[in-house]
């Protein structure tokens, strides 16, 4: 049929192949101006059909592009429609120009792309997109964790990670990897796909994933699974041992320590005292000894003061018992062994006993023939030695458990408790929480006596100020007292003597003469009268001297005022006075005058004073 051929063949024969894509919008060359940028730029697009393909996708065009793909400047573009309202729109072509041509003299465009080339990036999405070509029979879960595995020893490939298994090489067959590696063995069901590729050259094996290929050179190694096992349990091995053995020594340390503490024993028998002496005749009283477990219970005892009987203990034994704190020193170790578990360490040691049994059974069947093995293949003989040395320490640690065991029972039934009933882990938790309470109520105390040293020192400064103060208050009064009777002495008339301020040579020559009133003063004596008297004694003075009074004239005195800041009125100025002096001579009330006016005034008349009086009374009062 040859209409029917032609018609396949017109079906069969390939399309015609696409047109070619239209040249990239190229840039402004330097090029262009004599210039030249080797494998960095590209030419910019001079007809008119880019310029309108560039219009179109909205973008504009760049003088000058890197040569290789760089980080993105994470910014906002202002739309090409929306730049003639901004900045933009006055921006230069020219100057843009000479910029691209001065950065690129001067290097910078070269070192921008160092600093920010992202070619890490498409090497890393090359890779993944080669290996997502190829083939895999894996399931993608167990395919990723076998990816991250061959990742953590990066610089092995996966026909050498097979080979070192094979030498259990230290760095490699560490916990971790063997851990991780175990649970990703290929499944019965993948060994039957993967078989197909045991035997395969190395240009097939390339076209698998890393994972596959890896599974490949382990479905090779005989007994994966046992082998992986028994180096697991090598690795573990002197992990585990090094623990049970210092958890066994601990034990053993703190139950000798019980048993020889002599000073922990007499504080037993300090509790023991104290407590017969409150229980007394209860059923509680009497005790002949009791629990260690019973210690912890003091705490449960409160005081009056909201202290607790253990604290009432600590301060006893700091007081009048120093020496036996001694008993912290010797509760360190059982503090310490509190979180050892006696039946966790014999699981333990029984679990190591059993792994090695298993290990054993199995160098036995398969691996007995160490000198007929593979030379490649170190596995039975490394684990043969490992099993030998193993044994003996075993041995080593199943005695010292026992004489922990031994111990334990032992000081538990030295402290009265039952040893059925009491696990290690209670029992050294006892001296712990002992020894922890002990220490606060330590604390406590010392802080409360501090407390009331300082309290005691506040109130003796209280007292001392205090009798200081009643000390001042008591010579202030004193000194009132006698402030007051002079005072008083004062107000009844009597005369206050001082001593004369002596006065210089200087000022006793250029003093004038006395007055009359001022010798009269002198000679009756200072303070030794008022004013009045001075003035009667005067008068007196004159008689005597010649100076007659009529038989009408009447002596008047002129009482000295009390108020010594009251401003005396003088003689010539003061009528009454004038009156009463009209029947002296004018030579005497001159003389009066002129001594008034040098500062001996004389003071006015007093209610009482001023009754006339007669010349016989006037001279009986001089």
């Amino acid at each position: 049929m040859p209409g029917s051929a032609s018609t396949f063949s017109s079906m069969a024969s390939p399309a015609p192949p696409p047109p070619p894509p239209p040249p990239m919008s190229g840039a402004f060359s330097p090029a262009s101006k004599g210039g030249s940028l080797p494998n960095s730029t590209r030419s910019s697009v001079q007809n008119g059909h880019s310029s309108m393909q560039s219009v179109l996708a909205g973008r504009k065009d760049v003088p000058l592009t890197a040569n290789t793909r760089m980080k993105q400047l994470q910014w906002d573009k202002v739309p090409q429609q929306n730049v003639g309202k901004t900045l933009w729109k006055e921006e230069e072509a020219g100057k843009e120009q000479e910029w691209v041509q001065k950065l690129l003299n001067d290097g910078v465009w070269k070192e921008m792309e160092e600093d920010f080339k992202a070619k890490q990036l498409v090497i890393n999405l090359m890779a993944k997109q080669k290996r997502a070509e190829l083939k895999s029979v894996l399931d993608p879960q167990t395919k990723k964790r076998v990816e991250i595995i061959i990742q953590r020893v990066k610089r092995l490939s996966p026909e050498e990670i097979a080979h070192q298994l094979l030498l259990m090489a230290p760095d490699l067959c560490t916990e971790n990897f063997l851990s991780e590696l175990k649970p990703v063995l290929p499944s019965p069901e993948q060994i039957g796909k993967l078989n197909v590729y045991r035997n395969a050259d190395p240009e097939e094996l390339a076209g698998l994933h890393p994972s596959d290929r890896l599974m490949v050179q382990l479905i090779k190694i005989d007994r994966l699974g046992p082998r992986l096992q028994g180096m697991l349990f090598r690795c573990r091995f002197d992990e585990q041992m090094t623990l049970w053995e210092e958890n066994a020594r601990k034990l053993s340390e703190a139950g000798d320590a019980l048993l020889h503490a002599a000073k922990f024993k007499e504080l037993m028998s300090l509790i023991l005292l104290i407590g017969n002496y409150m229980n007394g005749t209860g059923i509680k009283g009497g005790a002949y000894g009791f629990k260690v477990s019973s210690i912890n219970k003091l705490v449960d005892t409160k005081s009056v003061h909201n202290t607790t009987l253990l604290h009432f203990l600590e301060r006893t034994v700091s007081h009048h018992f120093p020496e036996m704190e001694g008993f912290l020193e010797e509760l360190a170790k059982p503090a310490d062994a509190c979180r050892i578990n006696l039946l966790d360490m014999r699981k333990g040691v029984s679990e190591i006993r059993e792994g090695l049994k298993v290990l054993r059974t199995e160098l036995q069947d398969h691996f007995a023939d160490v000198d007929g093995s593979n030379p490649g293949d170190l596995f039975g003989k490394k684990m043969w030695r490992f099993v030998g040395e193993a044994k003996d320490r075993l041995d080593d640690l199943t005695d010292e458990v026992t004489l922990a065991d031994s111990t334990f029972g032992e000081v538990v039934r030295y402290y009265g408790e039952d040893e059925k009933n009491m696990t290690s882990i209670e029992f050294f938790g006892i001296f712990k929480t002992f020894v922890t309470s002990y220490q606060k109520c330590k604390f406590e105390n010392q802080s409360a006596a501090e407390e009331r040293a300082a309290a005691d020192r506040r109130r003796q400064q209280a007292e001392e100020v205090k009798a200081a103060k009643a000390k001042a208050e008591m010579t202030l009064e004193e000194d009132s007292t006698m402030l007051d009777s002079l005072l008083e002495k004062l107000r009844e008339g009597e005369s206050v003597k001082g001593r004369a301020r002596k006065r210089p040579a200087k000022d006793r020559a250029m003093r004038p003469p006395p007055t009359p009133l001022a010798m009269l003063h002198e000679r009756n004596g200072e303070g030794g009268g008022d004013a009045g008297d001075l003035a009667r004694g005067m008068l007196a003075a004159l008689k005597s001297d010649g100076f007659g009074f009529g038989a009408t004239d009447t002596i008047v005195p002129i009482p000295m005022p009390m108020s010594p800041t009251r401003r005396r009125p003088r003689i010539r100025n003061d009528p009454l006075l004038a009156e009463e002096l009209e029947g002296l001579s004018p030579s005497l009330i001159e003389t009066l005058a002129n001594d008034d006016s040098e500062g001996n005034p004389l003071s006015p008349l007093s209610p009482k004073d001023q009754q006339p009086k007669s010349e016989e009374e006037g001279l009986k009062e001089t």
